[in-house]
């Protein structure tokens, strides 16, 4: 059975999925505006013509960025919000300037938030997802999960799907989530009835509101990765903050998930520490993970591609070569989806297993790497294993690596290294302030950082830092 952790910090929030004490999963959400999922009133600001985007002003830092495939999907379908003109032909699809012009109001959906120094990358093709079904106003799509394969189950979903769809007068595109299996009618059909009316909400602000402006922020991070991996496979969810914990136990109620305990964890410690797994996500930002019996995984990550490679190290096997080489690699291979998981790795990964002369062997490693992989329900495909040894994965991306969003590259090393950003650092150090300042009795926290650390926290973090004082009735001072 598994436990889902949550931890809840100023800056970020983390969650923790931990199966008999091995971490499975592991996802962090640092405080952003624009969020994947929230929905915009935005301006266009700028049009490129010859490579056929548009930059919209959703009110964020950096402006949105909107491809030609994330528009033209949505172009033919009412209500329209995303062009002024009812009478464009299909054509015009391939020509953004006919589409869109600069100062124009459209209405977006971030599906990538920010990335370093690119803004978010929006869609006009909404989705509002549900526990059960995902609702889209911009499709005509009816759908059931293809992880349901009992056809009298489908069929029914199906027929709920087509009913409700009729109801609500539109021609919404509708999906059953793998979660629908054996929910009743009634449950099915007042989750769509309740994203139809989110829906309505989403347009009576959108006429209404001055762009940029928000019209629809994504359910709160634990709640979203509630909605994607809470089963029955779930035995309890702890959390170490009073309003995570409101929050979860209403989620628990609306979806029915009685059977799962939920408790408030109330210790100092970091909640990862307490339940002595904190090892294992320090351990994400490592490059060499040792595996099973022996050998490791070196990963080393570029801007176009992650490389993973098996290395046999001190490993033990049978006394036939090929029997070793192969236990070595099916060890690697279940270590090497975890981390992949666990890593949120996305886009075009090689890994370099050790070399094996028959077939069959490759095709087992490649069905051993593949059932690991379908543990996260992230999209990916893999190639055959070549002569050399290599299998190339492509994974979808669907936020930020670990990596990057704990590191940035090293200035002294021109990136062949990597070193924590000062964000990181200063919030590392502002954890270290709030333990202190919950556990020690003085009046007077005296903490010691560097010149350039400390400068950060006071341009940036001095609210939290008088925070801190007045909820604690401590005085911090910074050397």
């Amino acid at each position: 059975m598994k436990n889902i952790y949550i931890n809840k910090e100023d800056f970020e929030i983390n969650i923790a999925l931990v199966e008999d004490g091995k971490l499975v999963n592991f996802f962090s959400e640092r405080n952003i505006y624009a969020k994947a999922g929230n929905i915009y009133k935005g301006k266009i600001e700028k049009v490129v013509n010859n490579l056929n985007f548009a930059f919209v002003d959703i009110g964020d830092e950096k402006p949105g960025f909107l491809s030609d495939k994330a528009y033209s999907e949505s172009l033919d379908i009412e209500p329209r919000l995303v062009v002024k003109d009812k009478t464009e032909n299909k054509a015009d699809k391939n020509d953004i300037s006919k589409i869109f012009q600069k100062g124009q109001d459209i209405l977006v959906q971030v599906i990538r938030a920010p990335y370093k120094t690119k803004g978010a990358r929006l869609t006009t093709n909404i989705a509002l997802p549900g526990y059960h079904t995902v609702f889209s106003p911009y499709s005509d799509q009816i759908g059931v999960s293809k992880k349901i394969i009992d056809e009298k189950e489908r069929h029914r979903l199906r027929d709920i799907l087509i009913n409700m769809r009729k109801k609500i007068k539109g021609n919404a595109g509708l999906i059953a989530r793998t979660t629908a299996a054996g929910v009743a009618n009634q449950q099915v059909e007042g989750e769509i009835k309740q994203n139809f009316d989110k829906w309505q909400n989403i347009l009576k602000l959108y006429k209404k509101t001055k762009a940029p402006a928000i019209l629809y922020e994504e359910e709160k991070f634990p709640l979203k990765i509630l909605r994607d991996v809470l089963n029955s496979s779930i035995k309890e969810i702890i959390v170490d903050s009073d309003d995570v914990l409101k929050d979860v136990n209403k989620y628990i109620k609306k979806t029915k998930m009685n059977k799962v305990k939920v408790r408030l964890y109330k210790g100092f410690d970091n909640i990862f520490k307490y339940y002595n797994f904190i090892n294992q996500i320090e351990g994400l930002k490592n490059r060499i993970i040792p595996i099973k019996k022996g050998g490791y995984l070196k990963i080393d990550t570029t801007e176009a591609l992650t490389v993973i490679d098996v290395n046999s190290g001190k490993f033990k096997g049978e006394s036939d070569v090929e029997s070793s080489i192969l236990m070595l690699n099916l060890n690697a291979a279940r270590e090497v989806a975890r981390q992949i998981i666990l890593r949120n790795i996305g886009g075009l990964i090689v890994v370099d297993f050790v070399d094996m002369k028959l077939d069959e062997n490759k095709n087992l490693l490649k069905k051993e790497i593949e059932q690991e992989l379908l543990k996260s329900k992230v999209y990916f495909r893999t190639s055959e294993i070549n002569e050399f040894g290599l299998l190339v994965i492509s994974r979808k991306r669907t936020a930020m690596k670990t990596e990057e969003t704990y590191f940035d590259r090293c200035p002294n090393c021109n990136g062949e290294g990597i070193v924590p950003t000062k964000e990181s650092i200063c919030i590392e150090q502002l954890k270290k302030i709030k333990y202190i300042c919950k556990t020690e009795k003085k009046r007077e926290i005296i903490y010691n950082l560097k010149p350039e650390i400390r400068q950060e926290i006071e341009k940036r973090f001095i609210r939290n830092i008088k925070n801190y004082e007045k909820t604690f009735r401590k005085r911090i001072v910074l050397k």
